[in-house]
């Protein structure tokens, strides 16, 4: 918890100890790039200390990590089809990315690869 404001603070392990409002905003633009022309796929923005990850339909998540980006990116039913074709440009992406949007690809890339729950 924040000592000044009383908040919640959340750890995220993709963007160290340290993040701010200029990673997650990489953050949340290497995620939108990566899904970029994949219908139904909702899109990510940075608010402020977290992200919103808002569906076609017009529902928002709100997410505290990168982690939790991703994850509610991938059980999102519109993704599912998709799922070969964002792990193969995750995959592409490892080659070109530096810094924190290499960090955030890892991290799609090593969520994209667990199972599916049933």
């Amino acid at each position: 918890m924040c000592g000044v404001c009383g908040r919640t603070v959340t750890a995220d392990e993709v963007l160290g100890p340290v993040s701010t409002l200029r990673h997650r905003l990489i953050a949340a633009q290497t995620i939108n790039a990566l899904c970029h022309g994949l219908p139904g796929i909702p899109s990510v923005q940075a608010a402020g200390d977290t992200w919103l990850v808002r569906g076609v339909t017009g529902a928002v998540i709100q997410c505290a990590t990168v982690n939790d980006v991703w994850l509610t990116l991938l059980k999102d039913p519109a993704v599912l089809p998709h799922s070969d074709r964002l792990r193969q440009r995750l995959r592409a992406r490892l080659l070109n990315e530096t810094g924190v949007a290499l960090n955030v690809v890892n991290a799609g890339l090593q969520l994209s690869d667990l199972p599916t729950p049933l």
